[in-house]
Order: C-alpha cells, then sequence, then structure tokens
C-alpha cells in the first residue's frame, strides 16, 4: 500500500506535467483539440469494452480461476469486429485522426486488460508501475520533444497518447504470461457482464461526455478548460484510484468470506491514508485556484469561481472513500449501476436548463459528482449497517482545508508561492499523523520496517 502511494504520487505529477506542457505549448484552443480527441477514445472504450477488465478483479482474484475461453471469444466476436470497422471506415474517409484513433484504441483496451489481471494475481506493483508510471514517464518524453523541436501537430500528440500504452503493453505483457494459469474455467453470466458494462457506459457520459459536448457546443477554448478540469479530475483519482483499486480483490474475498467487520475496518483506513492526500491537493487547488490555472495558461484566470467550485465539489466526493468499489465487490452491482444512471439524468437536465451559458457542460459535472457520490455513500452505510465513517473525521480532516482557504483570502495571498507551500505543509502534516492513528496503518508501517531490517 505505502508503495502504491509513492507511484500514484510520481504519476499525478507527470501526468499534470503532460497536460501543462500541451497546454502552454499549443495554447488553450489547440489543447481544447487534443483533448477532444482524448476524450473520445476514453469515451469509446468506457463505453463499449471495460466492463470485460471489471470480470478480470472479480474471478481472478481467486487463484484457480480462468478466464481465458471467455476472453478468445470475446476478443474474437466483439473487440476485433468493432475495432476493425472503425479502423476501416476512417481509412476509406482518408481521415489520419480517425485511424490513429481506432488503433489507440485497441491498445487502450489491451493495456488495461493486462493491468487489471496483474492487479487480481497479486501484482500490485509492477501494475502500478506500468499504468500509471512508466507509459507516462514515456509520453512525457516524447511531448516534450515534439513541442521543444516545433513539430508537435496534431497527429503528433495524439500518436504521443498511443506511446503511453504501447509501454504499458510492453511493460505488463512479458509480466503477465508468466503469471500461474488458473484451471478452473468459469463461465461468465452475461448479466453479470451486462452489469459492469452498463456501469461503464455510465462512467463514460460522465467522464468524457462533458468536453466533448463542450467543443462541439462550445467550441475549442472552452473544451479547453474543460479539459483542465478532467485532469483535475483524474488527478484526483490518481490519488484516490490506486489505493482502492489495490484492496479490490481484497474487498470481493472478504464478502465470499462473509467478514463484513474486516472489510469495514479496510474501507474506514483507506479513507483516512487517501485524505492525506486529497487533503493535500485540496489545500492547493481550493486555496490557491488562480495560481493553479496560470500554470496551465494564464488565460484560464477568467474561470477561477467555476473551478474552485467544480474541484470543491471533486474532492469531496473523493473523499469518503472507496464506495463504487465496495459495491461492486460486495454483490451491490445493481444498485451502483442505479445511482449513477440517476446521477447521469439529473446532469442532463442541469444541462438543458443551463445550456445558454458559456460552460454548461462543465456546471453538469459537479452536480453529477455530488448526486452520484451522496447516494453511493449512503448505499455503503446501508449495506454496512451505519454510518462508515464517523462524522468527526471529516471535521477532523477537513477543518484545516477550510482554514487555509479563509487565511488566503483573510490576507490576500492568492499568488503567494511561499503561502502555498506552508498551507500545503500544514495539511499534509495533520492528515499524516491522523492517518497514523489507524490501525491498520500502524501495522503496515512497522511491517515495512521489520522488512527493510
Amino acid at each position: 500500500m505505502i508503495l502504491s502511494i509513492g507511484v500514484k504520487g510520481i504519476s499525478a505529477i507527470v501526468e499534470i506535467a503532460i497536460q501543462m506542457l500541451i497546454s502552454n505549448g499549443v495554447g488553450v484552443s489547440g489543447y481544447g483539440d487534443y483533448t477532444f480527441f482524448v476524450n473520445l477514445i476514453s469515451g469509446i472504450y468506457f463505453f463499449l469494452f471495460a466492463g470485460s477488465v471489471k470480470l478480470n478483479t472479480y474471478y481472478l482474484s481467486t487463484p484457480s480461476a480462468s478466464l481465458s475461453n471467455f476472453k478468445k471469444k470475446y476478443l474474437l466476436f466483439f473487440v476485433m469486429p468493432i475495432m476493425s470497422i472503425i479502423i476501416g471506415i476512417f481509412g476509406i474517409m482518408k481521415n489520419r485522426y480517425g485511424i490513429v484513433a481506432g488503433i489507440i484504441l485497441f491498445l487502450y483496451y489491451y493495456a488495461y486488460d493486462c493491468s487489471s489481471v496483474m492487479f487480481s494475481r497479486g501484482k500490485q506493483l509492477p501494475a502500478l508501475l506500468g499504468e500509471y508510471l512508466f507509459g507516462r514517464i514515456v509520453m512525457l518524453i516524447g511531448t516534450f520533444s515534439a513541442i521543444h523541436f516545433k513539430f508537435a501537430t496534431g497527429i503528433v500528440l495524439l500518436a504521443m497518447y498511443g506511446l503511453e500504452f504501447v509501454t504499458i503493453i510492453l511493460w505488463l505483457e512479458p509480466q503477465r504470461l508468466k503469471l500461474p494459469k488458473g484451471t478452473d474455467e468459469i463461465t461468465v453470466p452475461m448479466p453479470k457482464l451486462l452489469h459492469y458494462q452498463i456501469s461503464d457506459v455510465a462512467n463514460s457520459l460522465i467522464s468524457y461526455s462533458p468536453t466533448i459536448l463542450q467543443y462541439i457546443v462550445g467550441g475549442a477554448f472552452t473544451a479547453g478548460f474543460s479539459g483542465i478540469i478532467s485532469v483535475i479530475k483524474k488527478f484526483i483519482n490518481f490519488i484516490s484510484g490506486p489505493t482502492a483499486k489495490v484492496f479490490l480483490p481484497e474487498f470481493s474475498r472478504l464478502y465470499k468470506l462473509g467478514e463484513k467487520e474486516k472489510l469495514e475496518e479496510s474501507y474506514l483506513m483507506i479513507v483516512r491514508v487517501q485524505m492525506v492526500f486529497i487533503g493535500t491537493i485540496s489545500a492547493l487547488l481550493l486555496g490557491f485556484p488562480n495560481l493553479v490555472l496560470r500554470l496551465f495558461n494564464s488565460e484560464l484566470e477568467q474561470y477561477a469561481s467555476t473551478f474552485t467550485l467544480t474541484a470543491a465539489c471533486l474532492l469531496f466526493i473523493a473523499g469518503i472513500g472507496p464506495v463504487i468499489g465496495v459495491l461492486q465487490m460486495t454483490g451491490n452491482e445493481k444498485i451502483c449501476n442505479r445511482n449513477q444512471w440517476i446521477s447521469i439524468g439529473i446532469m442532463i437536465a442541469a444541462w438543458l436548463v443551463l445550456h445558454k451559458l458559456p460552460l454548461f457542460a462543465i456546471y453538469g459535472i459537479w452536480v453529477q459528482a455530488v448526486t452520484e457520490g451522496v447516494m453511493n455513500y449512503f448505499s455503503v452505510c446501508k449495506w454496512f449497517g451505519k454510518l462508515v465513517v464517523p462524522l468527526k473525521d471529516y471535521i477532523l480532516l477537513w477543518g484545516p482545508v477550510v482554514g487555509v482557504r479563509i487565511a488566503v483570502d483573510a490576507l490576500k495571498l492568492t499568488y503567494s508561492f511561499p503561502a502555498l507551500i506552508i498551507g500545503v505543509l500544514a495539511v499534509f502534516m495533520w492528515n499524516l499523523f491522523f492517518a497514523y492513528q489507524d490501525k491498520m496503518v500502524k501495522a503496515s508501517i512497522v511491517n515495512l520496517i521489520h522488512k527493510g531490517k
């Protein structure tokens, strides 16, 4: 767990560096064009293929299980025909962007399939390094070279995005092939795949449709700002996602064993560990929004208020814990799907009401996030039979963040780097101290120290 925190922290920095390079190198509108295609690729992947990855997590956490026959049929009769049609259509149209996007889509699917198998088989560190770090480092080098030597065209930047997934595959595939083969072939019920895929259709609409819609309706510049919001959302997911992802097979195992109390302890521990980083990021994004936006591009500072409100909603929901992972790994996929679709309906309703505003698609992001997060949290609490995270924990964890924002406004320190460093470090140290009080965190640190000796 401790190593996963380090990997995700470094990968988050690399990701931010990539986006800053592109947004400063080609401008906000150029970045809007780039982020449109990236969101389109990711959106199609989650809309059509990502459900199969969750099957890996659910079934392959049992060492003897195998999905070999299912995967062969899924790849042959579903994935490959769709990829061929997409690439073929764009080939006939002689559209280079479409052809490259189709190829990247396949690489995207294969890379994440390899990663999820590694996670499920207990090889978390190699999976984390490949999925979150190595691919992005190669992309960072390629993007920097393209911008520095002035050949950063749209097609080149899109190819750099594809290079990230090539790197992941080259790192993980040889290791995946060496894993012990399961002997018990699983027959996957189609309703199980359908439930997981419906959830990812919802994820596709939630995560990627706002930027695509903002681009189509509002143009490249506002889509560029929407892309920055997507980067912040991804950044938050980097902090909250890998810790929870490492524990998904453990959630599944504990649920199958009926050890509800241990599952609850794991959930609470994850919240406390995540808040070490979510609280720190909150102090940065909510305390110094103008400074953050200036780092991407000074033209974006006009959107500081919208940025702050959206970031506050996303951060607060991330801080309630791995609600989706718990619901999906404990047989409550239907509840999770229901909550997602209700929140999507509310998001669409918000778009219809606010469609005349320049940033209407972005407003829908925080409306959806709050709706889904609150509903999922209360669903988890209902399953556990109580509030899984004590209210006093939230007050103690978020209080310092609120204090930083109040101090920055009162003392007019919006653009002060020293104030930023002091505020961020203060919140980090407080939440680190709070996390250390958790008995599972203490045990992990003690074990790490003993191994070091």
